[in-house]
């Protein structure tokens, strides 16, 4: 008895239904689980597809969908950091400072809406940042 049938209600095992995918079971595990391929469904402990959802992922990529715009797939972090916000503010007063301008604790609370401690440092750091680039 040939069980290797076309139907599309066949449930594949994930080293199947990954290697119609051209990747890997365990990479067709996490994208389930981020919502990137179909969930599938558990059977007797084991997860497993139709073939007629992993074609449709096959055919249909989350790359292709025109609705999905670049950047950072969900749950990914980045390599090197994006500078902080608090790092862009310390060199806007930084370069205040170096421009001879007098910048106060107060004046940074009013302008950023922050707390006298986070001023406080954010002063500092502009005054560290100014006298390096000096």
């Amino acid at each position: 008895m040939n069980h290797e049938t076309n139907d599309d209600s066949e449930l594949l095992t994930a080293s199947q239904a990954a290697e119609i995918l051209g990747i890997r079971p365990g990479t067709l595990r996490t994208y389930a689980s981020r919502g990137q391929a179909p969930a599938g469904r558990k059977l007797g402990g084991a997860r497993r597809w139709t073939r007629a959802e992993i074609e449709h992922r096959r055919d249909n990529p989350p790359s292709a969908d025109p609705a999905r715009r670049g950047g950072r797939p969900k749950n990914v972090r980045e390599a090197r950091p994006r500078p902080s916000q608090a790092g862009r503010r310390a060199g806007e007063v930084a370069a205040r400072l170096r421009a001879g301008e007098d910048v106060t604790v107060p004046q940074l609370m009013k302008e950023y809406n922050a707390t006298e401690r986070t001023a406080q440092r954010l002063l500092a750091r502009a005054r560290a940042l100014a006298a390096a680039e000096g």
